[in-house]
């Protein structure tokens, strides 16, 4: 049984829809060029394959699924400390060369992000002392990269 099932009474009317649209919008359609595009456009199998994609990650997404684990980059980095002190065959060899590769650490990374949906980087909270007689500053912060760049702006306040 497949993970990731859809209704089939969604698709089958979604797939009549598409191929139904160009005979419902031949009368609108001046030249037989524009109704040709249209007959290859929605009769196209990419169109159908990305319609179908799209409804399973749409019923994905209804159902909600909540992470196993939070912190796969932590256990992977506990797994490969682990298999460094068992003898080496070439299975667990094989496996810390893949732990140790740039590209799976990233992978684990934005696994991790994404399963404690932290997409924003944290900014510093803005200073509740600031005294109102002195000269304000006004800080700025931009973030690039999730590398926050601060810029500092002096002013002072003419009553």
């Amino acid at each position: 049984m497949p993970a990731l099932q859809v209704r089939p009474t969604i698709q089958v009317g979604l797939y009549e829809l598409l191929a139904a649209l160009p005979a419902q919008l031949q009368p609108h359609v001046d030249s037989q060029e524009d109704l040709t595009f249209l007959w290859d456009m929605f009769g196209e199998k990419s169109l159908h394959s990305l319609v179908k994609i799209h409804e399973k990650l749409h019923y994905f997404e209804k159902q909600s699924p909540v992470p196993i684990l939070h912190g796969a980059a932590a256990l992977a980095d506990d797994l490969a400390e682990e298999l460094q002190s068992k003898p080496l065959n070439t299975e667990i060899g094989e496996l810390l060369k893949l732990l140790s590769k740039p590209n799976i650490k990233a992978l684990l990374s934005v696994h991790d992000t994404v399963a404690q949906k932290n997409y924003d980087p944290v900014l510093p909270p803005i200073p509740d002392d600031i005294d109102e007689e002195e000269d304000s500053v006004k800080i700025i912060r931009l973030v690039k990269n999730r590398e926050p760049l601060v810029s500092y702006l002096s002013f002072c306040c003419f009553l």
